[in-house]
């Protein structure tokens, strides 16, 4: 992300080898492999998990489950729902709770809405 929006470019840094997840029951943790659940802060899009989904799955794992502490409730029927989900938000932007805006707020100990006052003084 670059302030309220998502890049064009997704790279999948790490996991080089993902070789060792063939036939395994694999789960991962914040893009990196620990073999036993992926979670994700949040799913807005999906995007993301789409393509590390994609990237994983050649590797062909018995199974994938992805957990994610929030889900943005969008219009858009053909976005990502993950396995297991805490919250489900408005499709507003949040900060906090290791969640950030340009590399502020994500040592906030809660989630809040970023309003269009401190996306504009954060702005890159």
């Amino acid at each position: 992300f670059q302030n309220d929006q998502s890049m064009q470019d997704m790279q999948i840094m790490g996991g080089d080898d993902l070789s060792k997840l063939t036939g395994k029951v694999s789960f991962l943790w914040l893009l990196l492999i620990l073999f036993l659940m992926f979670c994700k802060d949040i799913v807005g899009t999906g995007r993301t998990m789409n393509v590390l989904l994609n990237n994983i799955e050649k590797y062909k794992p018995k199974m994938i489950k992805v957990a994610s502490l929030l889900v943005k409730r969008t219009s858009r029927p053909d976005g990502y729902r993950p396995d297991y989900y805490g919250f489900e938000i408005p499709d507003l932007f949040v900060v906090g709770y290791a969640l950030d805006y340009n590399e502020h707020f994500r040592d906030l100990n809660h989630i809040c809405v970023i309003n269009d006052h401190g996306k504009a003084k954060y702005r890159v």
